[in-house]
């Protein structure tokens, strides 16, 4: 997981350059690109049952104290069904739900880009539900 401040600073650039197309929406897409790595912190809360913030957060940076090498981690929010449970809301409910997703697909470019540099990372996260 890189540093969350990464993901915000990024997803804030990005929002900003959205802001004259998509107005308040832009909001939205900010939230969205880093909001989703709470899935980190419930992962490590629900396999180690402890719920220190800071431990969940430190157990996926390598090199800490409380990290530990993992595989498959399921990170609910990363997984090919969040973006078609996200798809699918967008007709169902409200255009909302495409801001929502656009922060996701965003974040997720971001996080498949520093796995292309971490390469003994790439098998650390469960791409689908299945």
């Amino acid at each position: 997981m890189q540093q969350v401040y990464l993901h915000a600073l990024f997803a804030l650039i990005f929002a900003a350059a959205l802001y004259p197309f998509i107005g308040v929406y832009s909001i939205v897409v900010f939230l969205s690109g880093f909001v989703f790595d709470i899935d980190h912190y419930i992962y490590y809360a629900i396999k180690k049952r402890d719920f220190n913030f800071m431990n969940g957060y430190f157990y996926h940076v390598p090199g800490s104290k409380v990290h530990e090498p993992h595989r498959d981690s399921l990170h609910i929010f990363h997984t090919w069904e969040m973006w078609l449970l996200l798809f699918t809301l967008i007709f169902l409910i409200h255009e909302i739900f495409l801001f929502i997703l656009l922060g996701l697909v965003f974040h997720m470019i971001f996080d498949w880009g520093y796995l292309l540099f971490r390469k003994d990372e790439i098998n650390a996260r469960a791409w689908s539900l299945i």
